[in-house]
């Protein structure tokens, strides 16, 4: 189809083109002089975890609180919902522990009703009624489905806010049900970065409820009959499962509707932290799920951090109601079940807002605060809670000797490879080693421009790619070989030798692609990059003994630089 000068020539184009993209690998561009890093791409190769060292962590998903929330807000749908079709209830809650929601009719002739609205507005299931109560539960299926999406959304929460971290190509991977395996090359940070990972950034504005006999002094009694009884927070455990089981505790002594939270304060003079609480409502019709965005602000006043934020089109709708309607009233900014500020409202508000982070800290304490609620609030909230199970900062000194004897391995199989293929097939094997070269070279050029990062498994894939190149090219030496001993002509012997050793080769790397299809399909991790680079290899050692190699020697014959095989 097309000439033998042509086909050279593309040859030659394509090997310049990839000499140039991984230009940057061979020649540092901040090391190259003003000129030439002004043409040279500024896109490198990227390291993995195994060679430049980072954070290695393991994370286990609540998903069964997944369900229990769920089970929690179908229950303030219900009582809505029945209220509307005036429907009394006599009581309804969840069973501790089970997603079992537990329904007794204030009339048993409305208990049809009931039944029906329930399965309509909610999907749950009838179980069976005992003691009076009718029990329903979330079908099975849409248990698994629920559990499979929050993995699936914590997943991609997780990423969102590592990008926003700037950590380049993380690894972060489901391993099982409900574990996620995140790794985060470069970053020796941990501590912060489960902070940003795990934080669940769960934004809620509910209003401030003014009840006769329960004022600041009252809940603070409240709170102490919960310390009397066990219930008290500790350092280090999760603060918004405490504030759940303090409100589960404290359910029958809150009016109906409500729930206690805290904003933890500094005494300006004193400089001690001290808890004030407050009583909320416990529905939200704004949350985080409206926001637009979320940046650092700085007061005018002292230049001291907040974090700013914008809604969406609902969002501004909704706030512009719940402001509208309860002006003069304290509107509490809640985050994780803190209390950040409760201000009254002036006015109707509709698309912004602002956390205050308060006083009595250190500046860059505030300002690494602010920086990171704004980028949880940005990447989107968690749908459900994160453990660390597992934790490890790999050090760069084993990525560096990694990189130490990987060069050193590959330089010194290489050499013997050269070495051998020109002591034993003389300029056929200098052909063969220039296509070894491009093979690599083409290899390593795809990896930079698909910014991939290389890993140990990477460097093994191309290791191999060398090994199954150099011994495609062997066959077909020894297939022209063969030809030459038989009497035919160069020309002949040539392309006998490339038609013959064809199939061989081709079948040869089928059954590899194969291979790699299966890790690429079943692995996790660095099995998978060692099978993309692997498959990547293939294609270009099939390419390069083949096509390349061929196109180069019938490009020498025709302009006569080559009157027989030296081989």
């Amino acid at each position: 189809m097309f000439s033998v000068r042509t086909r050279f020539y593309f040859l030659v184009l394509i090997t310049l083109g990839s000499l140039w993209v991984v230009s940057p690998v061979l020649f540092p561009v901040n090391k190259a002089p003003f000129w030439l890093s002004k043409v040279l791409p500024s896109k490198g190769l990227k390291l993995g975890l195994d060679l430049q060292g980072g954070t290695h962590l393991v994370l286990s998903v609540d998903v069964e609180k997944v369900l229990l929330e769920h089970v929690d807000r179908n229950i303030e749908r219900v009582v809505s919902d029945l209220k509307k079709e005036n429907i009394t209830l006599d009581k309804i809650y969840r069973r501790d522990g089970s997603t079992l929601m537990l329904v007794k009719a204030a009339k048993s002739s409305d208990e049809d009703k009931i039944a029906g609205v329930i399965k309509k507005n909610t999907g749950m299931v009838f179980v069976t009624t005992s003691d009076g109560f009718m029990q329903f539960d979330i079908k099975s299926e849409e248990k698994e489905f629920r559990k499979k999406n929050a993995l699936d959304q914590t997943i991609e929460a997780i990423r969102n806010r590592i990008d926003e971290f700037g950590v380049n190509e993380p690894s972060i991977q489901a391993q099982g049900d409900d574990r996620i395996v995140v790794q985060l090359p470069g970053v020796k940070d941990a501590t912060r970065a489960k902070s940003i990972i795990g934080r669940t950034a769960r934004l809620e504005f509910k209003l401030v409820r003014n009840d006769p006999g329960f004022d600041k002094e009252k809940l603070m009694v409240l709170v102490n009959k919960a310390k009397e009884a066990g219930l008290e927070y500790k350092e280090g455990s999760s603060y918004p499962d405490y504030m759940d089981k303090l409100n589960a505790f404290l359910a029958k002594d809150l009016p109906e509707g409500t729930m206690l939270l805290f904003e933890k304060k500094v005494d300006e003079s004193s400089g001690k932290k001290f808890y004030q609480p407050y009583l909320l409502e416990k529905t939200s019709m704004v949350t985080g799920d409206h926001l637009k965005d979320a940046y650092v602000a700085y007061s005018q006043d002292f230049g001291e951090p907040s974090v700013s934020f914008q809604m969406n089109s609902i969002g501004s709708k909704f706030m512009e109601t719940l402001t509208g309607n309860n002006i003069g009233k304290q509107l509490a900014i809640v985050l994780d079940s803190n209390v950040y500020s409760a201000p009254v409202i002036q006015a109707k508000i509709s698309d912004s807002g602002q956390i205050t982070l308060g006083r009595g800290r250190p500046a860059g304490e505030l300002q690494q605060e602010a920086e990171d609620i704004a980028l949880v609030l940005r990447a989107g909230a968690l749908p459900a809670q994160l453990v660390f199970e597992e934790e490890r900062v790999v050090g760069p000194s084993l990525g560096n000797d990694s990189i130490a004897e990987g060069k050193l391995s590959f330089i010194l199989g290489s050499v013997l490879v050269v070495l051998f293929m020109l002591i034993y097939y003389r300029f056929s094997g200098f052909i063969a080693d220039l296509a070894v070269g491009l093979n690599v070279l083409l290899l390593v050029a795809v990896l930079v421009m698909f910014d991939a990062t290389m890993t140990l498994p990477g460097i093994a894939g191309i290791i191999l790619t060398v090994g199954m190149s150099v011994d495609a090219n062997v066959l077909i030496n020894e297939r022209i070989r063969e030809e030459l001993r038989l009497g035919n002509a160069p020309r002949a012997a040539l392309e006998m030798g490339y038609d013959r050793a064809f199939w061989t080769i081709l079948d040869a790397h089928v059954t590899n692609v194969i291979s790699g299809v299966v890790l690429l399909q079943y692995g996790t991790g660095s099995i998978k990059g060692f099978a993309v680079v692997l498959l990547v290899g293939i294609v270009f050692s099939l390419f390069t003994a083949v096509f390349a190699t061929r196109w180069a020697f019938e490009f020498m014959m025709d302009k006569g630089w080559v009157k027989r095989m030296s081989i």
